[in-house]
């Protein structure tokens, strides 16, 4: 009876959810972070005067984890590059260049 009654409850129980990879589980301890930041930036807003310090530590705190998180995303999905590499200089001289380019097509006249 006993292995009856285990039978039906494994057979109307919902599947097992498959295991998050690491990207999810990134993502949602992003959003995590950011529901940190929204309490802590309250705490900040209605502190009083004694606490205040302890209110800003709490949200750097807060502030500070969730960056880390986003950077290990974004490194994850291959979004960011070292700051100074080749490649990366090359592409801010050539933005910086376009921006500021003494050529006659780009200059206006008046």
């Amino acid at each position: 009876m006993k292995t009856l009654v285990k039978n039906f409850l494994l057979s109307v129980t919902a599947p097992e959810r498959p295991l998050l990879n690491e990207a999810e589980r990134l993502i949602i301890e992003i959003e995590e972070a950011k529901n940190k930041i929204h309490y802590a930036w309250n705490h900040f807003e209605y502190a009083a005067p004694e606490y205040v310090e302890l209110a800003v530590l709490e949200l750097l705190l807060a502030e500070t984890h969730y960056s880390l998180l986003n950077k290990r995303y974004r490194i994850m999905q291959g979004l960011n590059k070292p700051p100074y590499s080749l490649d990366g200089h090359l592409h801010h001289h050539a933005f910086y260049g376009a921006l500021f380019s003494t050529s006659p097509h780009l200059s206006h006249k008046a």
